[in-house]
């Protein structure tokens, strides 16, 4: 993508304020979100930003620790190629094409996909994920939630590919390795999410260490608000920028339970560390962006699954169709709303 002289400005701005960040966290903080907000151009982005300077009112707030530590302790390359790659590739451009798309064409596009991928998978066949990134560009897509199998070195030539694409990239702690962070140490549009287990801790200084921008995620947890803040509080100690919970799409009685407690705890900002419902909150930006809203996953044989519901779609895998014509075939009746 050619960077216009909207998104130089922008570009221009953000890294300005970062640099005053350091000198004043706590009006400049303020001033980022202000900024950010009078650059919005999509319903997204004003919301959440207007979100956001609505819970900055707090100055109890743990995000005012939370930001200024990101900034310290991340690259700064990092921080502008992902936020700019999210909020102005995906959010901003990415959202318009979206739009105009379904509406002269009458079928739903995904905000950003989740893609399980084995890494000896790539290695082998590089040129059809390329491909699969390349025709999700041009449906506006530049948001891919990698779900590493095995292997995630090989992934990272793929991310180095499509620099103006985010990839949150999920590994387990034993994956996190010098090696693997040495492959991309100039390669800047990744956050990586570490599996909240055991060893999560050793892998998130060696994370902090290289100044990456990381997350930590956790697959397992109830409605039990003492539970979460168990969690939220391990993993502030981790540096984690973002806790992404993952639910299960077959416990559909948990998720609204669930996600009502995420959203209370972001809201009460104890915390330095955003918790992000992975499949309510994604699901809740794409009802913004999109008339219908979906989560789909492809599994490493290429299959097409709703994530909404848990439904596999036949004859649509992306190692034989085209992205277009899988999202074509996905009917609007499947895109329910998540509770």
């Amino acid at each position: 993508m050619d960077k216009n002289l909207s998104y130089i400005l922008i570009e221009t701005t953000i890294r300005n304020t970062i640099k005053k960040i350091k000198e004043d966290p706590e009006r400049n903080v303020r001033n980022l979100v202000d900024l950010a907000l009078f650059f919005s151009e999509g319903r997204f982005q004003r919301r959440f930003f207007q979100t956001a300077q609505t819970m900055l009112k707090n100055e109890n707030s743990s995000y005012y620790k939370l930001i200024p530590d990101i900034i310290t302790n991340v690259n700064t390359e990092r921080i502008v190629s992902f936020g700019m790659n999210v909020g102005y590739n995906s959010c901003t451009i990415g959202a318009n094409t979206i739009r105009e798309i379904e509406a002269s064409e009458h079928f739903n596009i995904p905000w950003c996909i989740t893609l399980d991928l084995d890494g000896n998978d790539y290695r082998r066949n590089p040129s059809v994920y390329h491909s699969l990134i390349s025709q999700g560009k041009e449906l506006g897509i530049y948001v891919w939630i990698i779900h590493s199998l095995r292997n995630p070195h090989y992934m990272i030539d793929l991310m180095c590919r499509f620099p103006d694409c985010a990839f949150l990239l999920l590994c387990t702690p034993d994956e996190i390795t010098p090696a693997l962070l040495k492959n991309c140490e100039t390669v800047y549009n990744i956050m990586f999410a570490v599996k909240y287990k055991d060893s999560a801790d050793s892998a998130c200084a060696l994370l902090r260490s290289g100044n990456h921008l990381y997350s930590v995620y956790s697959d397992g947890m109830d409605s039990n608000e003492n539970n979460l803040n168990e969690l939220l509080c391990d993993t502030e100690n981790l540096h984690a920028s973002f806790t992404f919970i993952l639910s299960d799409p077959k416990d559909n009685f948990s998720l609204s339970d669930i996600h009502h407690t995420i959203l209370q705890a972001r809201a009460e900002q104890n915390h330095c560390t955003i918790p992000f419902a992975l499949l309510q909150d994604s699901y809740f930006i794409d009802s913004i962006i999109s008339e219908y809203a979906d989560f789909l996953l492809f599994d490493v044989n290429g299959n097409c699954y709703s994530l909404n519901n848990n439904t596999l779609f036949k004859n649509c895998n992306f190692k034989h169709d085209s992205l277009r014509d899988i999202l074509k075939r996905i009917p609007h009746h499947t895109q329910q709303e998540i509770p």
